[in-house]
């Protein structure tokens, strides 16, 4: 008779465990993470404008594909909203060349990459869908690499002889990068695709604090155009994998 007065004590308080809400143990919260991929619309203008003064081959001037990833955690607030803390990175890379001559070749390289955090504030419309307001606060390094050749360049004694000779040479390469802090502005559309898996479409505009233009070995630029910047509306989309307690 003990026995079963134990079990069925058990059994009851099991079967009442589970029938309360998750919430009572399991807070309403979210954690995920996972690729992203997207589009920014860099304003390459004023940075065409000196590749083509140069001979440079130009970069688009409708922007560039990026890829990246990140994730979050969604912290619950009153009326069932949340408060999202997020990390990401980010970058794009373009390359172009262009044959001068039989003899020479000129290429141009531009790239970004940055990292940060992000706050937003979610409203959900529902148990699939959800609005997000917010933005994205990052760090990163805006770079162009500018190069001419030729036909006979990437011979060791070719290089290393132009070095030692302390001559001149139609062979050339300069790496410009300039570090940049950025604040995004975005809005954003959530959808649960599963229970573990949501999907995140962002549109939100770079601002930027460009820093100091540096070539090759560290050295300061003087005059380098202050228009060359990381600027731009961006579109982004993330696939996220995790955990989705939602109330």
């Amino acid at each position: 008779m003990t026995r079963k007065i134990i079990f069925f004590s058990l059994f009851l308080l099991i079967s009442g465990l589970f029938s309360l809400s998750h919430s009572q143990f399991l807070p309403s919260l979210a954690l995920a993470g996972g690729p992203s991929a997207g589009w920014h619309f860099n304003d390459t203008k004023d940075l065409n404008l000196e590749l083509k003064n140069a001979g440079f081959p130009e970069m688009s001037e409708n922007g560039f594909f990026t890829l990246g990833g990140g994730g979050f955690i969604d912290l619950p607030m009153q009326k069932k909203n949340f408060i999202r803390i997020s990390g990401f990175g980010s970058g794009f890379t373009s390359k172009q060349s262009k044959r001068i001559n039989d003899t020479l070749t000129k290429a141009t390289n531009y790239s970004l990459g940055q990292g940060g955090i992000g706050l937003e504030y979610i409203i959900p419309l529902g148990n699939m869908l959800d609005i997000t307001i917010g933005a994205l606060f990052s760090t990163g390094t805006l770079k162009l690499e500018l190069y001419q050749y030729g036909n006979d360049y990437g011979s060791y004694n070719t290089i290393f002889g132009e070095l030692t000779s302390n001559g001149t040479s139609s062979n050339l390469s300069r790496v410009f990068r300039s570090r940049f802090y950025s604040v995004q502005p975005q809005v954003g559309l959530g959808l649960m695709l599963r229970k573990f898996l949501y999907l995140k479409i962002d549109v939100g505009y770079q601002l930027s604090s460009q820093g100091t233009w540096r070539v090759d070995n560290d050295v300061e630029v003087e005059n380098f155009p202050e228009t060359i910047k990381s600027n731009g509306l961006i579109i982004n989309a993330g696939l996220n994998f995790g955990i989705f307690f939602r109330d």
